[in-house]
């Protein structure tokens, strides 16, 4: 039996500041160019690991949204968070599609010289994800797909509704315009102004958002269901989504998972809403931890 002093000195631990040990641990900034086009990326860890993590970002978004995931799994992976063209730090493409999109993470994964990639994606993210486990089985190990709106043939995905970027007179006005889409209780101050900083950029006399104003309106979303897709899909794939996720309500959260050939779902995170890597990281890389052991 043990027994404690009430005189003793007692000494308490100090908190892990977290969130601003992640923003310490930035990613290195690289670009691909394929053609007459360049994407832009962050990347982790050692760039010889042949063990690597692609992150894909939901639309509109940009590789920092990975920012207090990746560095979490940059001791064991070589991690890569890319910029889809026309967002972020990428070069705008002359035409979008779901072809324009998977053919990005086809050339990123060309890169890491890899067969063995764990492929992750967020929302849109997610939907790319899929389609590029269906179309380059031959470099991954794995997708993991996070709060996606997998679409099925009787259930498809409507497109985005069309937004005119904003120009804001000076960097404090923009970011505190910055908003979740779906609305969703704050994050974290430090998070939400991390991701406001990363998602503007200076022109000339203003502040306006980085995406390509193309995007919106001018996607060609050619009707493939992704949802019809995993039968045909040789790699496990897994599906994580927030349990107060708008995007993916329960029942369809149930129709994916059922849907899956090889792999996990669908994995809850408690008190999550859809933006899952931002709103819940640590949670969510505790379960990826658990999906790759």
């Amino acid at each position: 039996m043990e027994y404690f002093s009430l005189s003793a000195e007692k000494t308490a631990p100090v908190a892990d500041d977290w969130v601003q040990r992640m923003i310490d641990s930035p990613g290195r900034s690289g670009q691909l160019k394929t053609g007459d086009h360049t994407t832009h990326y962050l990347e982790w860890g050692d760039a010889s690991n042949s063990r690597v993590m692609l992150l894909l970002h939901g639309f509109l978004g940009h590789a920092h949204w990975w920012d207090f995931v990746a560095p979490w799994f940059s001791a064991e992976y070589r991690v890569i968070a890319i910029d889809f063209g026309g967002m972020g730090d990428s070069a705008p493409q002359p035409t979008y599609s779901n072809a324009s999109f998977v053919g990005e993470v086809g050339a990123m994964l060309e890169m890491t010289g890899s067969n063995a990639v764990t492929l992750v994606g967020h929302s849109f993210g997610g939907r790319v994800a899929v389609l590029a486990a269906h179309r380059y089985p031959q470099y991954l190990k794995r997708a993991i797909v996070v709060d996606s709106k997998i679409g099925f043939s009787n259930r498809p995905v409507r497109p985005p509704t069309p937004r005119v970027k904003q120009r804001y007179p000076d960097l404090e006005t923009a970011c505190s315009r910055f908003r979740l889409v779906p609305d969703e209780p704050p994050l974290l101050p430090r998070i939400m102004r991390h991701l406001a900083e990363h998602s503007l950029k200076r022109e000339r006399d203003a502040y306006v958002w980085k995406f390509d104003e193309a995007l919106m309106g001018g996607v060609a979303w050619q009707e493939i269901y992704e949802g019809e897709l995993f039968a045909q899909i040789k790699v496990p794939v897994d599906f994580i989504c927030g349990e107060f996720s708008l995007v993916v309500p329960n029942d369809l959260a149930v129709r994916i998972g059922a849907a899956l050939r090889h792999g996990r779902g669908p994995i809850v995170i408690p008190s999550a809403y859809h933006h899952v890597p931002v709103d819940q990281p640590l949670a969510l890389a505790a379960t990826l931890r658990a999906l790759l052991l």
